[in-house]
């Protein structure tokens, strides 16, 4: 028979009501505590994606005239701008994180406006004119934000820390950094990858400006007319918003997988730059490939953020010029500016706000070669210029497929341990391999 067990039902009673009184404290604690902390926490007030599926060569012309209905912006920009606002909500997708810079040289250009443009239409839109380095990676950590930077010239000028981890940010597989936390000091990483909207007065460091697409804003004329953007009204925004939630979240997978061309004119941190927005361009189709892709060259074309890049485009450039006629010996300084500025898809032309290249801005980028422009005599004149042969050193350093592996010492090995053997000549084809070292015959 089984043994029959009693139970106290008031003894259960009381301590359920003991353990329910014990979890009511604890929660009106941690609710106190909360409240005690200085400041608020976060929130984020994304509308809910649109229930109808969008066109995206549409969405991004309809991004395109919201952006130009409040600012004075070239065509160009605006496609830069409205296709990196999409991009925002496909980061979660992407390896490369590009930032978008929106600079000016003095006060009331509309930087402002820009990014409350932008912060109207990203996903998670976090706006700050000042923030510490620890709040920046612990937030980017936490919540994935799309950070709105204001007034970074002088953040950046002040914090050199704040400036790495901005750099760190830009590819996924970099985007970490370290810090030791808790009583025991354990190392633990934060996850800094986002997209970063920053607007200042002046130009960004040059490491993070090679990380950017950079937008250049100009004080609006007296009889040029916008839109004024209200803070008290919506104006669109929202259901624009929506839309490209909408978009991203039912072809992101398929526009990552897009492998897009890249004009040959950008240079490798710009390719990785705008690759990310080439794909979203090469998918919706339409006009938008080719739109992208000026815009890319034109808003690359001025951009001096990567100054080795230039400079190596403007001495390969060269070499196909004065390759062309080896039979000359010279060339004035204004004969190289003008048929530097007649290449198709380079930077060149772009130059000076679109005047194109100078002889100044020759000279000054080739100083730190070691080549500096002479007096030649030509015609019975005299005019500043080169000589075929002072480029001659530049090119076989700085443009690899230019050296000669047969008798630059550069290549060759000089190889003591293995017996019969003097020196190794090394090709561009063999420089990664050893397996041809004892393809050769033994002297």
């Amino acid at each position: 028979m089984d043994e029959i067990v009693k139970i106290d039902v008031s003894q259960v009673v009381q301590e359920l009501q003991l353990r329910d009184q014990t979890e009511s404290e604890a929660s009106k604690n941690t609710a106190k505590k909360s409240r005690d902390k200085q400041g608020k926490r976060l929130q984020f007030n994304d509308p809910e994606p649109s229930t109808l599926p969008q066109d995206g060569a549409m969405l991004l012309d309809d991004l395109v005239r919201q952006i130009r209905r409040f600012l004075v912006i070239d065509i160009e920009s605006a496609y830069a701008i409205a296709l990196w606002i999409v991009f925002t909500h496909l980061a979660p997708y992407g390896t490369v994180c590009p930032n978008l810079c929106v600079t000016s040289a003095t006060k009331a250009c509309g930087k402002s406006t820009a990014l409350e443009i932008v912060r109207r239409l990203v996903p998670r839109a976090l706006a700050t004119s000042n923030i510490s380095t620890a709040a920046l990676f612990r937030t980017i950590d936490a919540y994935a934000p799309t950070m709105i930077i204001d007034e970074a010239d002088s953040m950046f000028r002040t914090n050199e820390d704040l400036r790495t981890i901005m750099n760190a940010g830009f590819t996924r597989s970099a985007a970490q950094v370290i810090r030791i936390v808790g009583e025991d000091l354990e190392p633990r990483t934060f996850n800094v990858f986002c997209p970063k909207a920053i607007a200042l007065i002046g130009n960004l460091p040059a490491t993070l400006a090679s990380r950017s697409i950079i937008i250049e804003m100009l004080r609006r004329k007296s009889d040029e007319e916008v839109e004024r953007l209200r803070a008290d009204r919506d104006l669109g925004f929202r259901d624009l918003h929506a839309r490209v939630q909408r978009f991203a979240l039912d072809h992101g997978a398929k526009i990552q997988k897009i492998d897009p061309e890249i004009p040959s004119s950008l240079s490798d941190r710009q390719a990785d730059c705008w690759r990310e927005l080439l794909r979203i361009a090469d998918f919706v189709g339409g006009e938008w490939p080719q739109q992208a892709r000026s815009a890319a060259m034109a808003l690359s074309a001025h951009d001096a953020s990567d100054p080795d890049d230039v400079k190596e485009r403007l001495l390969s450039d060269l070499h196909t010029i004065v390759s062309a006629q080896p039979e000359r010996d010279r060339w004035p300084s204004q004969t190289l500016v003008d048929r530097l500025n007649e290449i198709e898809e380079s930077p060149w032309p772009q130059f000076n706000h679109g005047k194109g290249m100078t002889a100044s801005n020759l000279a000054r980028i080739l100083r730190p070669f070691g080549i500096k422009p002479r007096t030649l005599k030509q015609e019975g004149h005299c005019v500043k210029g080169y000589y075929s042969k002072d480029f001659t050193e530049a090119f076989e350093r700085y443009l690899p497929e230019r050296r000669n592996p047969v008798t630059n010492a550069d290549n060759l090995i000089f190889n003591k341990h293995l017996e019969g053997y003097g020196s190794v000549t090394v090709t561009p084809e063999t420089r990664n391999r050893a397996d041809f070292l004892f393809e050769e015959k033994a002297i």
